[in-house]
């Protein structure tokens, strides 16, 4: 049988067609698959909170940045994100618009943590780089809704950057990024973008009224707190006065008193150092004639010795006799003027022992109202500090409005990032 040529030749090109577009399908499969998995991972055993879902996202997130697949990233960088990686989820988001320049997304999740790091100006250039991605045209409507989804939240990030921030943001930069986005903000895109501003400006006046109501409550009744305080502050003043009255009165009186019995004891110890020093002048005399008498006996005695004469002998001894009772009455004087004078020594020294008691005794109470009083003279300070600051104005800064005042100026107020509807997204649910 024979062939046309012709005929082998359109088989065989069509045959290499097929074979050429199945390979094709078979290749952009392959990846595709490959980042499905691994977004399932990122949104899986990564979003799990703890050491485990962390390490699992920074596992999935270097699987990503080797894909070079947009999904793949902006799934890490919400695992980043909610693992509070802020700096890291905005690099993945960053990387991923690399690889898409229309992965409004990844543009969305950027913006949206710059600001919430307060890092205006950063925010605001990356608007600029995101107005040359934005179409100036509207989409068809699949399309339509991602531009859309990035425009409302651009309507509520410049409603943020104008109305609650609008000191901390550059105006200059505020005013270049609109001038950026206006071309893109056209028919529906307007009215949503308008519309979220408005959401903002709204939301800001509720919030900063309720903030005002919050702070005048606060700070009426912090007057009133002071108004009480300073009552308060009064007594404990007179009462420190009258303490302080009390002590050095108490101080005083003791003072008196042991000045008195400083004179008691000094006229009761009088009488005994005069009767001592009688005692002493007694001592020295009856030692002097102590030692006279005993001076004559041994010379007497010598003179005895001495002689021959038996009736010089017998006068010398009769005389001897005489100054040995003389000496014998005088050492007994001498002994009882020796008792007498320890005895007034002793009840000396018992008087001044007394007395020394009395004085520590005196000095101790005045030392403890002394104390008392230094006590009361560090709390008068404490509590002129306590009034200082009592006078000072009332601002209404309490718990609460601290509170609101951070709930009114955070973008999280105004727009939550939609982490787990993204998630949920990207899952395919």
């Amino acid at each position: 049988m024979g062939h046309n040529p012709r005929r082998m030749v359109s088989v065989w090109l069509s045959t290499a067609l097929v074979l050429a577009v199945g390979l094709t399908w078979s290749a952009g499969r392959a990846p595709a698959a490959e980042a499905q998995e691994v977004i399932d991972q990122l949104l899986r055993e990564g979003w799990q909170v703890g050491p485990d879902g962390m390490a699992a996202a920074r596992e999935g997130t270097a699987a990503a940045r080797r894909l070079q697949n947009a999904d793949a990233m902006y799934a890490a960088g919400l695992a980043l994100l909610r693992h509070h990686q802020y700096d890291e989820a905005a690099e993945v988001f960053q990387a991923a618009i690399e690889v898409d320049p229309k992965h409004y997304p990844s543009w969305r999740a950027l913006i949206w943590i710059r600001t919430l790091q307060d890092k205006f100006d950063a925010a605001l250039v990356q608007v600029q780089r995101l107005s040359k991605q934005l179409p100036p045209n509207e989409l068809a409507a699949a399309e339509e809704a991602n531009v859309l989804e990035t425009v409302r939240l651009l309507g509520r990030l410049f409603g943020f950057y104008e109305g609650p921030r609008s000191g901390d943001v550059s105006a200059a930069l505020v005013t270049r990024a609109r001038d950026a986005i206006r071309p893109a903000l056209v028919g529906q895109r307007q009215t949503e973008f308008d519309n979220n501003y408005q959401d903002v400006a709204t939301l800001f006046t509720s919030s900063s009224t309720d903030q005002q109501d919050a702070k005048d409550d606060a700070k009426l009744k912090e007057q009133m707190e002071k108004q009480n305080n300073q009552q308060q502050l009064e007594i404990r003043r007179k009462q420190i006065q009258v303490d302080q009255q009390q002590a050095t009165d108490q101080i005083d009186k003791l003072r008196s008193e042991w000045t008195q019995e400083e004179q008691r004891f000094a006229q009761l110890e009088v009488p005994l150092n005069i009767s001592i020093s009688q005692l002493e002048s007694q001592q020295n005399v009856i030692r002097r004639e102590l030692a006279i008498l005993i001076d004559d006996v041994f010379r007497l005695t010598e003179e005895r010795r001495q002689t021959n004469d038996p009736v010089r002998k017998d006068r010398l001894d009769r005389e001897i006799f005489r100054l040995e009772r003389l000496i014998n009455d005088y050492e007994r004087d001498l002994a009882l003027v020796q008792a007498e004078g320890r005895r007034l020594v002793a009840s000396r020294d018992v008087l001044r022992t007394s007395r020394l008691q009395t004085q520590q005794r005196f000095e101790a109470e005045i030392k403890q109202h002394a104390d008392r009083k230094q006590d009361l003279e560090r709390a008068e300070k404490r509590l002129t500090l306590e009034t200082r600051r009592n006078n000072r104005p009332a601002t209404g800064n309490s718990a609460k409005v601290r509170v609101l005042s951070a709930k009114t100026s955070s973008i999280r107020t105004y727009y939550d990032f939609p982490l787990e509807v993204e998630r949920l997204t990207l899952l395919g649910r």
